[in-house]
């Protein structure tokens, strides 16, 4: 079935625009080395409001770090709730641009004014196909504006590299930009990383203990904890008949675990009476008290992308989307395609697989 009536249109409607203003604001971009002594503020520009999108941002923010040692980093994302998850000591500022903006000249107007306050030595436009980020750009102050070659780009870089290959994690895609500064993206890690601190970490283990011994689990035993999380968007989602069957088998195979269901508002009863159960609605503790699990089973969606983040090992189920551009990356993950495997079949890939980790890999505090 084809795209609706009003989608077509406003897809249309967004090629003609994208067009004039082409014409209007011509690029002048170039494919140079941008010098570097100077940059001291940067501003990065991912306008998204879904949780795995913001944190496909991560690599690029710590290679940013790591390029830029001392300078200060500002972020313009679409939602506010998932902005705890960019902090770190180098991101000063987390700006939201929440869609009711665009129903309110007023607001827009002083928001926009907000956003001209500062002038950044360096701009970055992450998705050079999204109309918010070069609308973004084209308003922010900025000595170098840098993002990837299109055609079409109304927006006014300074400097541009050439796009990778689409069969690239989307979370890698933006590593490419430091080719700008004369770097690979190799030369930075290739994972998600929330930046959690020691203490963070610890108290996402004082959070871990507190929750599931207020249910009834007695801390000094050797099992290890597996956190699950059973929400997806549309076709992501994977049916509870499935989940029970799993975790059938699961339990068969490993009879010492102790499995924890993450709650949210449309997974509202845990799977099974022996499970244990969690709910937390700040991303960024939760993120410190999954880092304190022996590993983590979910389908494709933001929780997963989040877990990998926290440094738990994540075991992503994917049954619709391609695990090469949306799969976790974390040394200890595995993605596995549903195509063809049963339940029973899944719990022993996933069995193996967290047999083979090293005892460090699970519940660290490093």
């Amino acid at each position: 079935m084809g795209l609706p009536l009003h989608s077509r249109i406003r897809q249309k409607a967004k090629i003609i625009l994208n067009a004039l203003l082409a014409l209007i604001f011509p690029s002048h971009a170039k494919h140079e080395t941008i010098p570097t002594e100077s940059i001291r503020r940067i501003l990065v520009i991912r306008i998204n409001y879904r949780i795995g999108n913001i944190l496909f941002t991560t690599p690029l923010l710590r290679a940013l770090e790591h390029r830029f040692p001392g300078a200060k980093i500002d972020v313009l994302i679409g939602a506010k709730y998932p902005s705890p998850l960019l902090k770190s000591t180098a991101v000063e500022n987390i700006f939201d641009f929440p869609r009711r903006l665009l129903k309110n000249p007023f607001h827009l107007y002083r928001y926009i004014q907000r956003l001209r306050t500062t002038e950044y030595d360096l701009v970055l436009n992450l998705n050079s196909g999204s109309a918010s980020d070069r609308g973004a750009t084209f308003l922010a102050r900025g000595i170098y504006k840098l993002g990837f070659d299109a055609s079409g780009n109304w927006s006014p870089l300074t400097h541009v590299v050439t796009a990778p290959h689409q069969s690239v994690h989307e979370a890698l895609k933006p590593l490419h930009l430091m080719e700008a500064f004369g770097n690979n993206a190799n030369d930075f890690p290739h994972k998600m990383d929330i930046a959690l601190s020691k203490e963070e970490k610890i108290q996402g283990l004082e959070e871990l203990k507190k929750r599931l011994s207020l249910q009834g689990y007695a801390w000094g035993s050797k099992a290890k904890i597996i956190g699950i999380f059973r929400d997806a968007r549309f076709e992501k989602k994977i049916e509870n008949g499935w989940w029970k069957e799993w975790y059938r088998h699961m339990k068969q195979l490993n009879p010492n675990a102790v499995f924890v269901d993450i709650l949210s508002p449309d997974v509202k009863e845990k799977l099974e009476d022996d499970f244990y159960t969690l709910i937390e609605s700040n991303l960024r503790l939760l993120g410190t008290i999954l880092s304190q699990m022996d590993a983590f089973v979910c389908g494709d969606t933001g929780p997963m992308h989040l877990a990998s983040a926290s440094g738990v090992p994540t075991i992503a189920l994917f049954k619709a989307t391609t695990p090469t551009l949306y799969g976790t990356l974390g040394t200890n993950d595995r993605s596995l395609s549903l195509q063809g495997f049963t339940p029973e079949m899944t719990a022993a890939q996933i069995t193996q697989h967290l047999q083979s980790l090293p005892p460090a890999a699970q519940g660290s505090l490093d």
